[in-house]
């Protein structure tokens, strides 16, 4: 198993860089491949890297449900991460 390395992405202040759990496709009988549950915008979960500094509720590791379209996507080394603001985490996700 290897360690996820953080990568260099810094978040200032109220920011929170999180790494997206893969999303979920469905293919139809025609063979186009769709996002789960189209009719309706779906939340995202994801894993937190980093988080600035005025951060005191979320720490690196938790796991956070988040609107689909919140935040700025960044890809680094072709993979994607969200930048969101403190205010774009609706929910922590708990065993």
């Amino acid at each position: 198993m290897s360690k996820e390395k953080t990568p260099k992405i810094l978040p200032r202040g109220k920011y929170i860089l999180v790494k997206p759990d893969e999303e979920k496709t469905y293919e139809s009988a025609n063979g186009v491949f769709m996002p789960g549950n189209v009719e309706q915008e779906k939340k995202s979960i994801g894993k937190v890297l980093s988080v600035g500094s005025e951060i005191k509720d979320v720490k690196r590791g938790d796991h956070v449900i988040f609107g689909m379209f919140a935040g700025d996507k960044i890809e680094l080394k072709k993979v994607e991460y969200v930048l969101l603001h403190d205010d774009d985490v609706l929910a922590f996700l708990k065993d």
